[in-house]
This record gives C-alpha cells, structure tokens and sequence, in this order.
C-alpha cells in the first residue's frame, strides 16, 4: 500500500504538467499537449487554470496547411507583476 501511497503523490495533474511546460518559458497547442503529454483536452486545463488566477496568453495561428489552432504561453513579466501585487 505504500508504493501506491507515493506513486500517486509523485503523479502530477494535468493542470500541474501544463503549468510546469509553460513555467519553462514554451507555448503549448492542442497537437503538441497531445503528442508530448497524452493530454486531450488542454482547452479545458487551460480554462481552469485561468480562472484559478494565471495569465495565460493566447493566440489563433494559421499552419503552413491552412489549418487553425490555439497556442498558448504564460508572458513572464506578467506574471512576476502579479505576483508582486498580491
């Protein structure tokens, strides 16, 4: 029962994994949160993320293809300044 015990708390939330992507300086889309992480629904992190208080930007970007997708970052500077706010 004690190896179950620490692996689930060794094992991070989407949320937490997300996070820890963009904290790292990187944007993230759905495509590349699927490939790297096996996430699916990185829209709805996103949303909660942001509504738990962080800044995170988006923006709709065109692929060479013609396709459109979300990406998304944390601007630091933004960041930093709220968290000196608060």
């Amino acid at each position: 029962m004690t190896a179950k015990t620490n692996a689930q708390q060794t094992k991070q939330t989407y949320c937490q994994i997300i996070m820890a992507h963009l904290l790292a300086g990187k944007t993230i889309s759905t495509y590349q949160a699927f490939e790297e992480y096996r996430i699916t629904c990185l829209a709805q992190r996103i949303s909660d993320l942001r509504a738990s208080g962080e800044p995170i930007k988006s923006k709709i970007v065109t692929s060479d293809s013609g396709k459109h997708y979300a990406e998304y970052w944390i601007d630091d500077a933004e960041r930093l300044s709220k968290g000196a706010a608060a």
